[in-house]
Parts: C-alpha cells; sequence; structure tokens
C-alpha cells in the first residue's frame, strides 16, 4: 500500500505575515552578550542593597565583590554597544 502525499502550496500574505514577524521578534530580541553585562551590573546593585536590607552582612569584601560585578558589567555593556 502507497502513501498518500498531499501537496502544500503556501499562501503568500501568509508568508509576508511570517517573515515580518520573525524579523520583530528577532528585533526585539536582546543579544546574550548583553544579558550577561547587564546581569553584572544587576547583580553588583543587588549585593549592596541586600547588605543595606540587612539580609547580607555588611563586609568590605562584598562590597568589593559588588563594586567589583558592577565595573566588569559596565565596560562589558559598553564594549559590546560599541562605545569602547
Amino acid at each position: 500500500m502507497a502513501t498518500l502525499t498531499q501537496h502544500y502550496k503556501p499562501n503568500a500574505m501568509h508568508i509576508v505575515f511570517v517573515r515580518k514577524r520573525d524579523d520583530l521578534i528577532e528585533k526585539l530580541m536582546p543579544r546574550r552578550c548583553m544579558v550577561v553585562s547587564v546581569g553584572l551590573i544587576l547583580a553588583g546593585i543587588g549585593i549592596p542593597a541586600l547588605m543595606v536590607f540587612k539580609l547580607l552582612p555588611v563586609s568590605f569584601f562584598l562590597g568589593f565583590v559588588g563594586f567589583a560585578l558592577m565595573a566588569v558589567g559596565g565596560v562589558l555593556a559598553l564594549f559590546y554597544c560599541g562605545e569602547l
């Protein structure tokens, strides 16, 4: 018994709509490198914020780690944006 194949001819308007939608989604999605750099900046802000709310102990080392994360994230963000 042979299988029956059906041919599908897509509508031209459907193709145009799908291409426009895919272009919009691709344009709105952030780049992976920017997600990492902004995540480092937010982690660097989060550590001192947790120290202010007394969820982390206040120490020089944790403050330095927060500062270092913000500095590295900021430099990466500037580098990936093309400013440096």
